[in-house]
Formats: C-alpha cells, sequence, structure tokens
C-alpha cells in the first residue's frame, strides 16, 4: 500500500530528471503572406510584411519593412526589401537587400559557397566585393526563429547558429533558446523563443504551431511587433504613404530617371512602370492612357484634355458626386457657409473651382498629420493631401459642382514619385484635375491617377504596389517657345 503510494511520486521524481521531450516538428516554413504591426512604447510606428514561397531546392523568403524609432531624442528611420533564397534545412543560399538608414541607401547581393558568404555591396555609385570567411552553414535572421521548431523544440535547449547581418555585413552567432509553451491571449497555444540577436537586450518571439510569428518583444516591451490581417496592415499602410509620413517615406518613394525637369510646364508626359501587378488596372481618362501592358511593365501617357472633351454625366454619377461620404460633408453647415461666404453671387463653374481652391491652398498648412473631418480641418488650419482634398470636395459639392476625392502619384522635384490625394471636378462635360494642397488648376501631368474613393478601403489596394514600383522616364514634352 505504502509502495502504491509512494509511486506517482517517484514517477515524477524520474520524470524531472529526464531530458525534455521534443514537441511535434514544424517540417517546413510557412508558405504565403503575413503582415505585422511594429510599436513603441505602444505608439505605431512601422510594418513589415513578409512572404514565403517555395522554390526548386528550397523555400525564398522576401521581407519587406518600415520603421521610425524616437528613443531618449534619437531617431531611427529605416526601410529595408529583402529577399533570401534557403535549402530545405534554411540555410542560406543567396540573397538581395536593398535598405535605407537614416536616408543612406545602400544594395547588398551575395550568396553562399564553401569558403563563405561572397557578397558586392553598392553604394553612391559604387561597387565593392568582399568575402566573409567561414565553415558550416549560415542563416538570415528572419528565419531563425524558425530553427528549433524544424529541429524539434525541446523546452531549454539552446540552439547556436550563425547569422547574416547585412546592415553590418558581417557573421554573427546568435543563441536562439526554446524557453517553453505558452497560451497567448487571443492566438492559442504558441512557442516561446528568446535570442540575443539584439546586443544587451532580450529579445521574446512567440511562434504559432505552424510555424507563424504572432508576437515578437524588445526589451520587455519596449518594442512590439505583433501579426496582424492583410486588411488592416493594407489600410494602415496605404493611409501612411498618402500622408508622406516619414515611417513609411523611404518606402513608398518610387525615384525615376531621368527626372522630370519642369513638371508644372509638361504638354505630355510618358512614364513606364516595372513591377505593376498584372491583375491591377489603371483608369483611363482626363487625360489619361495606358498606351503599353506587357506583364508587370505598364506604360501611361498623360496629356491636358481638350476643353470639353468628355460626356456629361449621368444622373446617378451626378448624384455621386454630389453627395456627401463619411468626410467629404457638403451639407454640413459649417462647410455650406463658408461656401455661400467665399462666392457670393458667383455662378460660373470654372471661376468657382479657381475661387475654392485658392482658399484651401492658401489657408491650410500642409502637415502629415490628417484631420479627419473637413470641419477639424479648417478648425486647425492644418492638414496633409487628403484633408485639403476631403475639404477642397465638401465646399465644391456644396457649391454644385459635382467632384470626385483621388488618389495616386505626383512628381516632387528631387525626390521622385510619392502617394498623393487630389480631387477632379467635372466642368463642361469633362473632369478636371484640381489640387487644393498645391493649389493648381488643373493639376500637372504628373498626377497619375490609380483610385477613386476617400474611404480606407477605397485607397487600400496601394498597399499591393508601394514599395514595389519602379519608374523610367519615357518622353517629357513642353510647348515651343513662342517664336519672335
Amino acid at each position: 500500500m505504502k509502495i502504491r503510494a509512494l509511486l506517482p511520486l517517484l514517477l515524477l521524481l524520474i520524470a524531472t530528471h529526464l531530458p525534455a521531450a521534443p514537441l511535434p516538428l514544424v517540417t517546413a516554413p510557412p508558405l504565403g503572406e503575413q503582415w505585422f504591426s511594429i510599436s513603441l512604447n505602444d505608439e505605431r510606428t512601422g510594418f513589415a510584411h513578409q512572404s514565403i514561397s517555395r522554390r526548386p531546392g528550397g523555400y525564398e523568403i522576401s521581407v519587406e519593412s518600415s520603421v521610425k524609432l524616437t528613443v531618449l531624442g534619437f531617431s531611427r528611420e529605416a526601410a529595408i526589401r529583402e529577399t533570401y533564397l534557403v535549402n530545405p534545412e534554411l540555410a542560406l543560399l543567396s540573397f538581395s537587400v536593398e535598405q535605407t538608414i537614416d536616408g543612406s541607401s545602400m544594395k547588398l547581393i551575395g550568396k553562399s559557397g564553401a569558403e563563405g558568404v561572397n557578397m558586392t555591396m553598392e553604394n553612391a555609385g559604387k561597387s565593392r566585393n568582399s568575402l566573409v570567411k567561414s565553415k558550416g552553414p549560415v542563416y538570415p535572421a528572419p528565419l531563425i526563429n524558425l530553427y528549433p521548431l524544424m529541429k524539434g523544440f525541446v523546452t531549454g535547449k539552446k540552439y547556436r547558429l550563425k547569422v547574416l547581418d547585412t546592415e553590418a555585413q558581417k557573421l554573427k552567432e546568435v543563441v536562439v533558446t526554446a524557453v517553453g509553451m505558452e497560451i497567448l491571449p487571443g492566438g492559442g497555444e504558441s512557442y516561446r523563443l528568446s535570442n540575443d540577436i539584439y546586443p544587451l537586450v532580450d529579445n521574446d518571439i512567440w511562434v504559432d504551431r505552424q510555424g507563424k510569428t504572432l508576437k515578437e518583444s524588445v526589451r520587455d516591451g519596449l518594442v512590439v511587433t505583433l501579426a496582424e490581417d492583410a486588411a488592416g496592415a493594407a489600410r494602415f499602410l496605404s493611409q501612411t504613404a498618402l500622408a508622406k509620413k516619414d515611417l513609411v517615406y523611404d518606402f513608398s518613394l518610387i525615384k525615376a530617371v531621368p527626372p522630370i525637369r519642369e513638371p508644372g510646364s509638361l504638354s505630355s508626359l510618358v512614364v513606364e512602370f516595372s513591377g505593376w501587378p498584372e491583375d491591377m488596372t489603371l483608369p483611363e481618362g482626363a487625360g489619361q492612357r495606358v498606351t503599353g501592358r506587357n506583364g508587370q511593365l505598364l506604360t501611361v501617357t498623360m496629356v491636358h484634355p481638350a476643353t470639353g472633351q468628355g460626356s456629361p454625366l449621368s444622373e446617378e454619377e451626378r448624384k455621386r458626386y454630389l453627395e456627401g461620404t463619411e468626410r467629404i460633408i457638403p451639407e454640413h453647415p459649417e462647410i455650406r457657409e463658408l461656401s455661400v461666404t467665399l462666392l457670393g453671387a458667383e455662378k460660373e463653374p470654372a471661376r468657382i473651382v479657381e475661387i475654392l481652391t485658392s482658399r484651401v491652398a492658401t489657408s491650410i498648412e500642409g502637415t502629415v498629420a490628417d484631420s479627419q473631418s473637413p470641419v477639424e480641418t479648417l478648425k486647425s488650419g492644418k492638414g496633409n493631401c487628403q484633408s485639403h482634398a476631403r475639404l477642397y470636395a465638401s465646399l465644391a459639392r456644396a457649391a454644385g459642382i459635382p467632384t470626385r476625392f483621388v488618389s495616386g502619384l505626383v512628381w516632387m522635384p528631387e525626390k521622385g514619385f510619392l502617394y498623393h490625394s487630389w480631387a477632379e471636378s467635372h466642368l463642361g462635360g469633362a473632369w478636371l484635375a484640381v489640387d487644393p494642397t498645391f493649389g493648381q488648376i488643373p493639376a500637372d501631368l504628373t498626377h497619375i491617377r490609380m483610385f477613386d474613393g476617400d474611404a480606407p478601403d477605397d485607397v487600400a489596394p496601394l498597399a499591393r504596389v508601394i514599395g514595389r514600383l519602379k519608374a523610367k522616364i519615357i518622353t517629357q514634352e513642353y510647348p515651343a517657345p513662342p517664336t519672335k
């Protein structure tokens, strides 16, 4: 009887001295896409997007991210696009990394060989080759937390890996520790790991049973990365790019060659974009035409439409572009009162557009902060391009001018194409591009329209192209100088 009573205790004592049994293996990296938010002290300050796919002989992982961190008065901005090819064991085969850190851009490509990692760095138009000597496998940083899961997660075990540090262009030894299994609120059971990839601070990671990262915490939650749904991430990225906020500015900028000399004087413009999704169309009309399409290459031609070119709006269209939306509010008393005050007895549509555009451009100070309501914009006197476009559209619709809110690309001198919002008003049977941020009537030909609508879901598809497009200026033509 005493032996039977002691048996459970003996078994428990034996179990505590046995090595922990490995948990079920993750047999392959999680294929598909994942989006992540990045926050500093509970304030969102960036994003990351990861995609993993099968390739002959292994897997390809692509990661794009942008973040701006400000701690103790010091600012750190980074926009990174990285692609790695790995074998079935996650060891590095080849890689390509483009990064802009604190305004300095660099491209790094390379591959693993018998002697180590061969790298070529391109920076400021110069190229430099190097070899980082190493024996044995090297791993890319985005995959190190998968390694213990694929080797057999054993609680308490430490896994030592040689990891490629692309910023420092060297290899570093990283220790990944299998902490154990935990339940994350709303995330179910997960593997908890820690690693020392960041010097002097802890780095904790939670990964689900399929190998998808759920959460990462640096220095006890100072910087937190959380998995989020694709729709929410697309809305955030699109709105942030349109607002031209620092945390995605470098990431969203589209540099083009050669530069556009005088955007405001163009008589025609032809631009070729690469990286355009094959199933994504570009709207035409109002002087904008798609003149070439070959896979992910898209060519757009921009000209000023002839006066009166177009067609009358249907009753349904006219109603749509005169009535209010959640954030275009022509019926609001303050908007109606201001419209009447500004216009007085003016009835000429072209003159109405001119008065309203000028008022918005001169009275609203540009800022990256987005005033959600046109009334808030009026009261604060500040707003980004979306704020300008919503206020103008509200005033124009209140004055009986059918107006739509549009978003797309615009050329910024000495920078390139940036994502931007403006408006189009229907005058004399045709849409006229109007930019109330810059006070342009008509807007210059670098305004390439991609979407119509001011709701977050209307512009969310921008997330499909932000950070992926490249541009080449095919032709830029200007009016002939007057003859003497």
